[in-house]
């Protein structure tokens, strides 16, 4: 999309088709084009609504609310309901306009309010609740202008499945809503697939209800835009969502049926009332949970249902998604986990995630000689650091260390840090060296910032570093699943850096380290560009150009001549490629491939996942989409070893069917290739500019 500040013609055209997808939740332009022409069935009703999106466009812009929110749909949609409702209600002329353009200005205020209010104290969404406010504001003040007539029944409302599809647009006919179903297949299948799950519950209240007693059409469109609001957009779809699916489309139902009785004699329509209701309760309960975990709610910037399913996947393979927060090894250098979880000594029960660290060298002693003094550890007094960013909240320092071989059993942890890193997540690292703590109860801490000296205070008969993850503030609480990223760890095929791991006992491991040589080639600063030749393998050369930028929430990317836009992103001892959209033909597509993830120190071998769906032919796509929620992770497993040699940072990687190489130089990636089914492609860099 074109920038939000050009507010350009594109970025108008590209706002009121979003306002159209946005109906039902999705990001296809196409899609969008396809709901506005249909819109137009009613040509009233196509003008009404296309003059509600544009009012709302122009209003936002005039007031200078979000024009991003704008240019995503998000203001659009509103004012296109509104738009919709009062070509249904009033007959053609002059009064409906005016009442429209007020109509549309209150929706924008409401939706600022709405979404500000709901936002900022429960993180929920306005929906369509400033619609549906300001649409019975209209009904209530339509007596008082004599313009408004009423408008005769738009069709009878046919007790069939499609129909309620096509209610959603004021379009409660078989025909429309079977078009309107063709535009959602078109911009998601799961989508589709999740409609169905709305209109079996739909189905299921409707056999008991009386059929006078509601409309079927109204049941079945609330019920479906809950079910894909629930099972593909707050939560990811799996098994586990779309049941979630299923039951708060029950709930929209029955809300249904319960506010018609409500409503319907005071004057009002239902109207989506019921979905806003169910969503909502639902969204804000399920976050109450003690784990976000079956269904798994979506945590991140929200796409279709298939971008969500498959950034969640990925983001598990990848990057581990136990734990939103990142946590490293609490120490510099090689130490060895000389008691894991569900260790024999101390490590059991409610207190089971754990693990030990000591030095051991290479005939795996602890120390020297008969080790009888402290001193004669290898890790006594060697730096403890912070395993990620947090704020301190206990810290005990003066209690002594033991005598080899002893324990101090009234003092069980010892001097210790406690850290906060997120709600209901804190680590805790103890057995400190007495009079070494160097941080103080309240101070914010960055991850690798020295927190004391190991030591051998509390129930420790060695030194060593004990850590644990927790849920509460309480020193020693019970334990949480550990996991920590970004480990090196030492294999019989030489060291390989671990996503994602809890270190097993023995283990010997260490943190990634940088070398400043190897980041300066992936350092790809915003602003520069790349000239490709593109051989696609089958004898077809063109080229392409490649810009770094980075958007208005300061994530980077690539974006190629071909559309092609890579997100990615150069830590402090890795360059990641997170996704990848576009045509799988050009120089960024290899580029994601060749380049998914680099550690900055040559000669460490790690694993990586390319999602399958960057690999399957299009043809398979559709079928693909239908099924992924009902199966378990589709990825290629990458084997991958960098090197760094003459001619530059040469990066291999293997796998089943599939291989892949690039060779990083000064000026940038200066050749990328990808083997697949027997097809080589390749890019090479032709010049390129800071």
């Amino acid at each position: 999309m074109a920038g939000v500040t050009a507010q350009g013609p594109r970025w108008l055209a590209e706002a009121v088709l979003a306002s159209y997808a946005q109906v039902f939740f999705s990001d296809s332009r196409l899609a969008g084009l396809a709901l506005l022409a249909l819109t137009w069935w009613r040509p009233w009703a196509g003008l009404l609504g296309l003059t509600g999106v544009l009012l709302a466009l122009g209003t936002v812009r005039a007031l200078h609310f979000n024009l991003e929110s704008a240019g995503r749909g998000l203001f659009g949609f509103n004012a296109l309901f509104l738009g919709l409702a009062v070509a249904t209600w009033f007959e053609p002329g002059p009064a409906p306009l005016l009442a429209l353009g007020l109509g549309v200005v209150a929706v924008v205020f409401a939706q600022v309010v709405l979404e500000t209010a709901l936002g900022f104290h429960l993180a929920l969404p306005a929906l369509s609740l400033p619609f549906v406010v300001v649409a019975h504001l209209t009904l209530l003040a339509a007596p008082a202008f004599p313009g408004l007539a009423p408008a005769a029944p738009v069709l009878t409302l046919p007790p069939t499945a499609l129909a309620s599809v096509g209610a959603i647009f004021f379009l409660p006919s078989t025909l429309a809503g079977g078009l309107v179903l063709a535009a959602i297949v078109l911009s998601s299948r799961i989508a589709a697939v999740l409609v169905g799950v709305g209109l079996a519950a739909a189905a299921l209240v409707l056999a008991v209800v009386e059929p006078t007693a509601v409309s079927a059409a109204l049941v079945g469109a609330n019920s479906l835009l809950v079910a894909l609001a629930l099972g593909g957009i707050w939560f990811v779809p799996q098994r586990s969502a779309f049941a979630l699916a299923f039951g708060g489309a029950l709930l929209a139902a029955l809300a249904t049926v319960g506010l018609t009785s409500l409503l319907v004699p005071m004057g009002l329509p239902v109207l989506v009332l019921p979905f806003n209701l169910t969503v909502l309760v639902v969204v804000y309960a399920m976050r109450q949970r003690l784990r976000d975990a079956a269904p798994k709610a979506v945590d991140f910037i929200a796409g279709s249902p298939e971008v969500n399913l498959s950034y969640y996947r990925t983001r598990v393979a990848r990057f581990g998604a136990q734990l939103a927060t990142r946590l490293a090894l609490p120490f510099s250098g090689r130490w060895t986990v000389t008691q894991g979880v569900n260790g024999a000594h101390t490590h059991a029960g409610l207190w089971r995630h754990a693990l030990d660290f000591e030095v051991l060298d290479a005939e795996g002693r602890a120390h020297r000689g008969a080790g009888t003094e402290l001193r004669d550890y290898a890790c006594y007094r060697l730096p403890v650091l912070a395993p990620a960013d947090g704020r301190v909240v206990k810290v005990v320092r003066d209690v002594p260390d033991n005598p080899p071989g002893h324990r101090n059993a009234d003092d069980n942890w010892g001097n210790l840090v406690l850290i906060q890193h997120s709600v209901r997540l804190y680590s805790l690292v103890c057995h400190l060296a007495p009079g070494s703590v160097d941080v103080t109860e309240g101070q914010q801490v960055r991850q690798g910032m020295r927190l004391g000296l190991c030591g051998n205070s509390g129930r420790s008969f060695v030194p060593h570093v004990h850590l644990q993850l927790q849920a509460s503030s309480r020193v020693g609480a019970p334990t949480v699943e550990l996991e920590l990223h970004d480990v090196v760890e030492e294999t019989p095929g030489g060291d390989r850096l671990q996503r994602a791991s809890t270190p097993r006992e023995g283990a010997k491991v260490r943190n990634l380290e940088r070398r400043d040589d190897v980041a300066r080639l992936l350092d790809l600063k915003p602003g520069s560009t790349w000239r490709f030749e593109v051989d696609d393998g089958r004898g077809h050369t063109r080229q392409e150009t490649v810009t770094a930028g980075i958007d208005l929430f300061n994530n980077l990317f690539l974006q190629s001549s071909r559309g092609q836009r890579l997100w990615y992103e150069s830590q402090a001892r890795q360059f990641i490629a997170f996704d990848f959209q576009g045509p799988r033909d050009g120089a960024l597509y290899l580029l994601f491939a060749a380049l998914l993830r680099v550690p900055f120190e040559a000669g460490v071998g790690w694993d990586d996942v390319l999602p399958r769906r960057h690999l399957r032919p299009r043809a398979f796509g559709w079928v693909g989409d239908l099924l992924s929620p009902f199966l378990g992770a589709d990825e290629v497993l990458v084997r991958f070893h960098a090197e760094r040699t003459a001619a530059g940072l040469e990066v291999r990687g293997e796998a089943d069917g599939l291989s892949t190489f690039a060779l990083v130089q000064a000026l940038g990636p200066a050749e990328l290739r990808l083997t697949a089914r027997g097809v080589t492609r390749r890019a090479r860099l032709l010049e390129s500019a800071p």
